[in-house]
């Protein structure tokens, strides 16, 4: 539309992504604290911001200082523990985000500690520092700082991305990453076509792998190394964003989206929506009313 007699335009591109903030928290601790060995599901900033801190990543030692930080991947194994006998202050801040080339660049970085003075920490440190702001605010329920917060979580996005893109511009394109991205354009491209009329294959991850040549086994294995979820998990994944957004930007019945994804009853989808998202699709739609 507008586009006859126009001398000349620039577009945006389209852009669909959800992100998960957890947990995120600043905390100061005496020199007795130590956190068990444990893992995550999300991916995890840790910064120093007084004292030092000791840990230890998939049995490796990391010791920070003041501006050092740690980016660790899901079922990273890390343990922490106060360093040299006094107080210490650290920030936490736990995320997850399906936009895949912000994935892609987050399972692909081999780097986990950044000292104060590299390229990507001073990149992000005016970032932390908005955040860390954001989470001592006494009004942190207000819509005006969690609008703050999501915006601040996106320029820390693009400004991660862009360290991280620095790093690995070096290194070739993998066989794997190539692979893996088939195969997630073929399940998006399924999810926008799955309630038209020809018939669709009942077990679509089976035909995306037998259409490129490999095993169901083999696509698994490639695509979680480079998204850290299996195929079927990012089928998922598309299909909850396009349910949520459907129900928030739309005025179709639950009914409607639920065929919309490929659902053969509304009570199927309502069963999952609420798995996946602890809410009924009606009760989510209520809540963005």
């Amino acid at each position: 539309m507008g586009q006859p007699n126009a001398l000349y335009e620039y577009m945006m591109p389209n852009m669909d992504s959800t992100f998960r903030l957890f947990a995120a928290h600043l905390r100061s601790v005496d020199s007795h604290w130590k956190y068990p060995k444990h893992t995550d599901t999300l991916f995890e900033i840790n910064l120093v911001v007084e004292g030092q801190q000791t840990m230890v990543v998939n049995g490796k030692r990391y010791v920070q200082d003041p501006g050092d930080l740690l980016l660790l991947k899901p079922k990273d194994i890390h343990q922490a523990q106060c360093s040299k006998g006094s107080s210490m202050t650290y920030y936490c801040l736990h995320f997850d985000v399906d936009y895949r080339p912000i994935r892609e660049l987050l399972y692909s970085n081999e780097c986990i500690f950044y000292r104060h003075d590299s390229v990507l920490a001073q990149e992000i440190d005016s970032v932390l520092k908005k955040l860390i702001d954001i989470t001592v605010c006494k009004d942190e329920h207000s819509v005006a700082q969690r609008m703050s917060a999501l915006a601040t979580m996106f320029e820390l996005f693009a400004k991660l991305s862009d360290a991280l893109s620095g790093q690995t511009d070096a290194r070739p394109h993998s066989a794997g990453a190539m692979i893996s991205r088939q195969i997630a354009d073929a399940l998006d491209a399924y999810v926008d076509k799955i309630d038209q009329e020809e018939e669709q294959p009942k077990d679509i991850v089976h035909q995306i792998s037998l259409d490129l040549g490999y095993s169901v086994s083999t696509c698994g294995r490639i695509f979680q190394e480079v998204y850290g979820m299996s195929p079927r998990q990012y089928l998922s994944a598309v299909k909850l964003r396009k349910a949520k957004l459907l129900l928030i930007e739309s005025d179709m019945t639950v009914e409607t989206i639920s065929r919309k994804l490929g659902y053969g009853d509304i009570a199927h989808f309502s069963r999952q929506f609420k798995r996946w998202t602890g809410q009924s699709p009606r009760s989510f739609r209520v809540d963005f009313q």
